[in-house]
């Protein structure tokens, strides 16, 4: 005789047991990201939200970096990098460098043919994008505002040489690239604030696609393979590569140099149908 299914009450029952929340005026939890309510509205809209065609991708990413800012611990972070810098010479010496990159179309006219600087030039003449939109220029303050500069500049030029695409499948893929050589590369620490807003968008991926576009899932799980297989050969995290030291290279011999195996290119482009609208 086949077994009676467990009730909902018993289910709670079990998973709660006799234990009871501390009473208080307003909901208080342990983790500083739910009790910030600029993070959990900035998490739950990216992760539950369906992609429309009104507005682009990127529309809550500004409600995203606001959330981040509510829960971040610069003086946290600051003794982070301070001890990033003792274990690490290369990392010490990037970093007090403050090197900032900007592209130029003037510059790069005369970029061969097949080389990331021909890459990049393509890249700006075709989209009409401004490819230093997050290198601004201005003062850099201190190492966490250069980390984060750092940390969302050159994305696009990481597309060209990962071979990660700029649909839905790509953008994943790229950031499970940085998340896994950040969490590698860095005290743990320092990789939560250098990967946040790539593991905020990886993270809420997973149930945004899984849930709204179930057709999408099987790429997004390739993606996610593919992307941590990059992060843990590429021998040095991508927000730390020089890519102007480059520009002469042909892209191939870029991803030899820096050790990965690149992404599928424009393989993934069917997700921008299966995983929108």
């Amino acid at each position: 005789m086949a077994s009676k299914p467990a009730s909902n009450d018993m289910v709670s029952t079990y998973m709660r047991g006799d234990s009871q929340p501390v009473a208080g005026s307003v909901p208080l939890s342990t983790s500083r990201y739910l009790n910030s309510p600029l993070f959990v509205h900035a998490f739950a809209q990216r992760s539950l939200r369906r992609y429309g065609h009104d507005v682009p991708t990127t529309y809550d990413v500004p409600d995203m970096l606001r959330g981040i800012a509510d829960v971040t611990d610069r003086d946290e972070v600051q003794q982070a990098i301070d001890e990033e810098k003792v274990a690490s010479a290369d990392f010490r010496k990037w970093i007090e460098a403050r090197k900032v990159s900007r592209y130029y179309i003037d510059d790069l006219r005369d970029a061969a043919p097949g080389t990331l600087g021909h890459a990049i030039l393509s890249f700006m003449t075709r989209s009409g994008l401004d490819i230093n939109f997050l290198n601004e220029e201005r003062e850099i303050v201190d190492d966490v505002d250069y980390l984060r500069m750092r940390s969302g500049g050159g994305h696009d030029i990481q597309h060209i040489v990962s071979g990660f695409g700029p649909d839905p499948a790509g953008e994943h893929a790229l950031g499970m690239m940085n998340v896994t050589c950040n969490s590698l590369a860095f005290n743990p620490l320092l990789a939560r604030y250098a990967s946040m807003p790539i593991l905020f968008i990886t993270a809420a991926g997973y149930p945004r696609i899984g849930l709204n576009y179930p057709q999408g899932l099987p790429m997004l799980l390739e993606a996610t393979e593919l992307g941590i297989r990059a992060g843990r050969s590429i021998r040095m995290p991508l927000l730390m590569v020089e890519w102007e030291s480059y520009l002469d290279w042909q892209l191939d011999d870029v991803r030899a140099d820096l050790g990965f195996e690149p992404g599928p290119g424009d393989a993934w482009e069917a997700s921008n149908e299966t995983c929108l609208g």
